[in-house]
């Protein structure tokens, strides 16, 4: 079963962010497009994938983020960036996947969606909790 993660990010990630992003998740990681650039794999020694990134989508529409989600995500203010993140069942991917949603958090602003229900992170923008 996958482990699902959205980060919610408040700015719209730079190459510098998901390369940031990239690093922190694990150097020794491979990387590939997939779906014609659409979808960034982090894979294992072996090629297999490990985590799934979707290109970020711009969400503009009050309230469309808690439709989405459900109400347990909170308030989320647009417009907001939604980086869809997944871990596959593999030993260590989920840890990949939030390490990854937690720097462009970091770096961005937002929160972090994941589907065991749990905000992982949250910081704003202007770098305060």
């Amino acid at each position: 079963m996958t482990y699902d993660l959205v980060a919610l990010v408040d700015g719209r990630p730079s190459s510098d962010d998901v390369l940031a992003g990239l690093a922190a998740a694990g150097e020794e990681l491979g990387v590939r497009a997939v779906s014609g650039g659409a979808v960034v794999q982090l894979c294992d020694e072996e090629n297999l994938p490990l985590v799934s990134i979707e290109l970020p989508l711009l969400v503009q529409v009050p309230g469309e983020v808690e439709r989405m989600l459900g109400t347990a995500v909170g308030s989320v203010e647009t417009p907001a960036w939604w980086v869809e993140i997944r871990a596959t069942a593999r030993d260590g991917a989920r840890e990949i996947a939030e390490r990854y949603a937690n720097i462009l958090i970091n770096r961005l602003g937002g929160k972090v969606w994941t589907s065991a229900g749990v905000e992982l992170s949250q910081r704003t923008s202007e770098g305060t909790d």
